[in-house]
């Protein structure tokens, strides 16, 4: 399906959270969820965080308080953070901190400052005058978090990498509550593929933290950097009050997001719930965001529920979809049988995303490449034709090589054939190549395209060996019962104009109309194998060619012919393709390139085969040639060789 997935990765919505204050001042501004588009969730996502938490709340003035036993100056720092943050509580450890030595005043005064440069001079001066002497363990181990936090902080959003490579040099310089440094460097282990790891971080800040607000935001970073079934996990610790309602319940619209996402690409994760899904329904209608309808009418989509998907697309479009929303829209439609309304959209829309110019030469490619091919208005072949060749599209060549053969128009047929052999070589491609070129009795290019093919595509090379044609006649070949209305005549297929060659998409085999009314002649040692140029005239000449058309020619002299080899008679065989038709005659291709077939000659005939029973009859009637061609010892691919009368 085109563009499917592209389409549930852009319609994902990736929760991120702003950041909180990080010194003892006034907090920032609430903290708002923004998602991959750049629009930002209503407030009501998320409360506002006056909280606080021990990771976002300056304690290092409390704890030198308390160390020091400066009781007075401990409670009144209490109170002022409590004041700041209504749901901060002390640490519980403040009694257990031992005094620092009186001369690391002036240390601490630069720590609380943030002067850690100053504080490492400060620090390097003092040792320079008493090697023996150390900084006290708490000053230590608060300036080494600290510097860490500082470096983490500076390389987060920049290089992951080099977050990841700092964390792993030194995981103890992390400071368990330091909730923010936590973030970055879990966003930092998942974007680098250590998600376990980045799961395990995610899960500290949940064990560690009474901040909701900080809870929360861990649990929508996890949704936006981690599988959606390790976040189920962290979302399961959520704590339930008396009501048996969870905490996290103040994010369920983002979680339902979550989920859905998950669902459009394939990840497990829990099904969003009826009332999870009504009510973030009933948020999509009334944010009026595009990306939000869009989301759920791929939801439906994939759950091929096409209707509601319809509505859903409809609604996205009319308050500003992008085309992404349109390329839903469109296989929506497509689905539901409404062809020509997908047409019209798909080509409204092919300007602004490929895959929606993909979708468009695929609709009508395949009403195209109908054996009876339907009347289709002469306005909407030529406007086709017209992006199939401003895009080179082989595919879409292809299908109006087949309208014209389907309809015999030959000459028209051979020009869209030329051309989708160019952009697109495929063997449904190739077959009508070889097919029209047969039609139109142009013997000599009909044998070399099927001899350049051999050992690619069966289908191609069968054209010589198949025992009779087969299929319906043409539809233009038919005489039409006099009891039966006259069938519109398809309209005439444009004939292209020379343009240049683009992308190339997926082959398409389509049905093809021929003749029954003659068996084809055998075939003669003129006619396969021949040594045929394997380079296709619309395309550009190999690189040895352009390297020796580059270079300068002297003046009164000839430009030199590069020299190149000549072309095997037999192909290699090909990974991937199947036996040659002439196989059962008893005739190989040459040895793999993968070197793992390497017949070394000519196998007798295989008891059954056409082959023996064609070498036997010949055996019959010239019995001497026959002894002649059975020398023991001689190799199976000179007394093939040899034969004029038969296939090498």
């Amino acid at each position: 399906m085109v563009g499917l997935a592209a389409a549930c990765a852009l319609a994902a919505a990736c929760p991120a959270t702003a950041q909180t204050a990080q010194t003892g001042g006034a907090p920032e501004a609430p903290p708002r969820i923004v998602y991959g588009d750049g629009t930002r969730a209503p407030a009501i996502l998320v409360e506002p965080d006056t909280s606080g938490s021990s990771g976002m709340v300056d304690e290092s003035a409390l704890r030198y308080y308390a160390s020091q036993k400066q009781t007075a100056r401990m409670r009144a720092e209490i109170a002022r953070l409590k004041r700041l943050y209504p749901g901060w509580t002390e640490p519980a450890d403040l009694d257990s901190l031992q005094p620092s030595p009186p001369e690391e005043a002036p240390l601490w005064d630069l720590f609380t400052a943030g002067r850690f440069e100053d504080l490492r001079a400060a620090i390097a001066a003092r040792r320079s005058l008493d090697a023996s002497w150390q900084p006290s363990e708490e000053l230590a181990r608060k300036l080494r978090r600290a510097e860490f936090r500082n470096r983490i902080k500076a390389l987060a959003g920049r290089s992951a990498e080099e977050v990841v490579a700092l964390y792993r040099a030194d995981p103890s310089a992390l400071d368990p509550a330091d909730v923010e440094s936590i973030w970055a460097i879990a966003d930092a282990l998942a974007a680098t593929g250590a998600s376990e790891d980045a799961f395990n971080l995610y899960k500290s800040v949940l064990d560690a933290s009474n901040d909701a607000g900080a809870r929360l935001a861990t649990v929508q970073k996890a949704m936006a950097h981690i599988k959606m079934d390790q976040a189920e996990r962290l979302i399961a610790m959520g704590r339930q009050d008396a009501e048996a309602r969870s905490e996290f319940d103040a994010i369920r619209l983002d979680i339902t997001r979550a989920r859905i996402a998950a669902f459009l690409h394939d990840e497990p994760a829990q099904a969003p719930t009826l009332a999870d899904l009504t009510a973030f329904q009933a948020y999509a209608r009334k944010v009026g965001d595009p990306s939000q309808t869009g989301l759920l009418g791929w939801y439906a989509y994939k759950r091929r529920q096409f209707r509601e998907a319809l509505e859903w697309f409809k609604q996205a479009i009319a308050r500003g979809g992008d085309a992404m929303v349109a390329h839903g829209l469109a296989h929506t439609l497509r689905e539901l049988n409404m062809l020509r309304e997908a047409e019209e959209v798909a080509y409204a829309w092919r300007d602004r995303f490929v895959g929606n110019e993909i979708l468009f030469i695929d609709i009508l490619e395949r009403k195209l490449t109908l054996p009876s091919p339907p009347f289709i208005e002469p306005a909407r072949i030529e406007r086709y034709a017209k992006v199939v060749i401003a895009s080179g599209s082989g595919e879409g060549a292809q299908g109006l090589g087949w309208y014209a053969y389907n309809s015999c128009q030959f000459e028209a047929a051979l020009e869209w054939f030329q051309r989708a052999v160019a952009w697109m070589p495929g063997e449904s491609t190739v077959f009508g190549y070889a097919l029209t070129q047969q039609r139109l009795k142009r013997q000599r290019p009909y044998l070399e395209t099927v001899n350049r093919y051999d050992g690619l595509f069966p289908k191609v090379v069968d054209l010589l060996f198949r025992e009779d044609l087969g299929g319906p006649p043409l539809p233009c070949a038919r005489e039409p019962a006099q009891t039966q209305p006259a069938r519109s005549a398809p309209a005439p297929a444009p004939r292209p104009e020379p343009q240049t060659y683009g992308r190339v998409p997926r082959p398409d085999a389509a049905g093809v109309g021929q003749r029954a009314d003659a068996k084809p002649p055998a075939v003669q040692r003129s006619e396969f194998p021949l040594a045929v140029s394997l380079d296709n005239p619309l395309r550009f000449p190999p690189a040895s060619t352009q390297q020796k058309l580059a270079e300068p020619v002297q003046p009164g002299t000839y430009a030199r012919e590069p020299a190149t080899n000549p072309a095997p008679l037999v192909a290699r065989r090909v990974a991937g393709a199947g036996a040659m038709p002439y196989e059962r005659y008893g005739y190989a291709l040459l040895p793999g390139d993968n070197g793992l077939d390497k017949p070394e000659g000519l196998a007798p005939p295989p008891q059954g085969t056409l082959w023996q029973e064609q070498q036997a009859e010949r055996g019959r009637q010239n019995q001497p040639e026959l002894d002649r061609f059975s020398v023991p010892g001689r190799p199976a691919s000179e007394r093939a060789a040899s034969n004029p009368k038969t296939l090498p």
